[in-house]
């Protein structure tokens, strides 16, 4: 049975809209480029692929808690670095939820508003002009009050 060319248009579009997607998270979300357990420190040490390193113990992942080491070495980087895979567990793990469990959730989305508010998309550009005609940026309620 052939597909109608309404589906292979919408596949199409479908996929267009998820590598876009993908590429957007790829520079704003934290992704792994390698996972390393240290027995030692009874430890996962996460190389992301913007230089850092962090090193998170594995009694706080509640889903290896009483795993043996040698399962947890046995860790592998998914994909684009979105993910750990443990085959033998039939475990994943978001690479993103692992590191904003770490910091406290304020900072870190602020650090992605940031990043994000770098990009130009036609309706920022577009916003910005209407903006201008009318004077500028509109005030926040507190600069409003403290002028009046």
């Amino acid at each position: 049975m052939a597909m109608s060319e309404w589906v292979k248009k919408e596949l199409r579009a479908n996929y267009a809209r998820a590598s876009r997607r993908g590429r957007r998270e790829a520079k704003t979300e934290p992704r792994a480029s390698r996972v390393i357990y240290l027995a030692r420190e009874e430890a996962l040490r996460i190389e992301l692929t913007n230089g850092v390193s962090i090193t998170i113990p594995v009694v706080l992942i509640p889903y290896l808690k009483g795993v043996s080491p040698e399962d947890i070495r046995a860790v592998e980087v998914l994909g684009r670095g979105g993910g750990l895979h443990w085959e033998h567990l039939d475990l994943n793990l978001s690479v993103p939820a692992l590191v904003s469990s770490i910091f406290p959730a304020r900072e870190w989305m602020a650090e992605l508003g940031r990043v994000g508010g770098r990009r130009a998309s036609a309706a920022k550009a577009a916003a910005a002009c209407q903006n201008g005609r009318k004077g500028g940026r509109p005030r926040t309620r507190a600069a409003a009050r403290s002028h009046a």
